[in-house]
């Protein structure tokens, strides 16, 4: 049986070398055969396609959807697989939540230290030794979705703010030893000192963070988002910022991006950056791994007809049509 590799796109960090390497390693696997353009295609093969943030599914053939067997889309984003996408096709979908998670998690708590505990070059001695700030144990934070990132971010920051919780409405309640809810209310975020998102976008949670729950945040809080820029009323947050000069927002996506030159360069305690939270220097070699390991175990299953068990060693990644995964949220209550 052999299968047929297809990539839809490729990112801007992906260059022709990359695409020669990704050719390079997939077709160590046996029975496997990378094409560069859907004309290469030759019928009878099956297919596996390969997505970005770029790829829009509405392009795609439909005489390529019925011959396609498994679609990897190794990006955490997936809000461009619709979910009439996804009730439309009946081959699994796998994304690469795991390959940038430590890199965002990083990214948040870099964010995080540097609001509350940016350390000092101190270059004569300073007898008075003061060191004013404030510590995370004495703040409460709110950290919206417990998906792959999430999970890290919990376990790391638990341990330091006790006052930690966790908002994820495709979770049940628990504790681990921090508590998990999957019902809102405005209780959870109001006077909460550090809002984190860590969710993925999807009609439910479009502008989630809106004017009426930042308005109830402490007037010194900090807001992290490296997750989608419209899970945040981008607006609300610039009005709360001019308020409250106390505040910081840390913002790695935007409600437009690019952002515009000069974008809200007015709001000192704004701090930007380009959609660089998922970004580090072994990204591609990792991107690659993973499509190695996901269409290995993939081919081998397949030839056993055993998809199921495929499904099973690969829940954490598996999108499905019904409810995506714990990166999700919903409206609130």
């Amino acid at each position: 049986m052999k299968f047929q590799v297809y990539r839809t796109h490729a990112s801007s960090y992906q260059d022709s070398k990359y695409l020669a390497n990704e050719k390079k390693i997939l077709e160590d696997i046996s029975d496997v055969e990378y094409i560069q353009t859907l004309q290469q295609y030759e019928p009878g093969r099956k297919l596996i396609l390969l997505t970005n943030t770029h790829t829009n599914t509405e392009l795609i053939p439909r005489r390529i959807l019925q011959v396609t067997v498994l679609l990897v889309h190794p990006n955490s984003g997936h809000d461009n697989l619709s979910d009439e996408f996804r009730k439309s096709v009946d081959f699994p979908i796998i994304v690469g939540n795991p390959i940038r998670a430590n890199a965002v998690a990083e990214y948040t708590l870099a964010s995080i230290f540097q609001h509350f505990s940016l350390i000092p070059n101190h270059h004569h001695w300073q007898a008075d030794r003061n060191f004013p700030r404030k510590l995370l144990r004495d703040q409460n934070i709110v950290l919206i979705g417990h998906g792959t990132i999430g999970r890290i971010l919990a376990s790391s920051l638990y341990p330091l703010c006790p006052k930690l919780q966790v908002y994820d409405p495709f979770k049940d309640p628990q504790h681990i030893p921090y508590p998990v809810t999957n019902d809102w209310n405005s209780e959870i975020i109001k006077g909460a000192n550090i809002v984190i998102i860590a969710a993925s976008l999807n009609d439910s949670s479009h502008k989630f963070l809106n004017s009426e729950k930042i308005s109830q945040v402490a007037g010194d809080c900090l807001i992290v988002n490296p997750a989608r820029g419209e899970i945040v009323d981008e607006e609300a947050l610039l009005q709360f910022l001019q308020k409250n000069p106390k505040s910081r927002a840390f913002l790695d996506v935007f409600e437009r991006e690019p952002f515009e030159p000069g974008y809200a360069g007015q709001i000192s305690n704004l701090n930007k950056t380009s959609h660089i939270a998922g970004m580090y220097h072994k990204l591609n070699s990792d991107i690659v791994s993973f499509e190695y390991l996901v269409i290995k175990d993939f081919v081998e299953k397949y030839k056993q007809n055993s998809l199921a068990s495929f499904k099973t060693d690969y829940e954490e990644c598996l999108l499905l049509g019904e409810n995506i995964d714990g990166d999700k949220v919903s409206p609130s209550s």
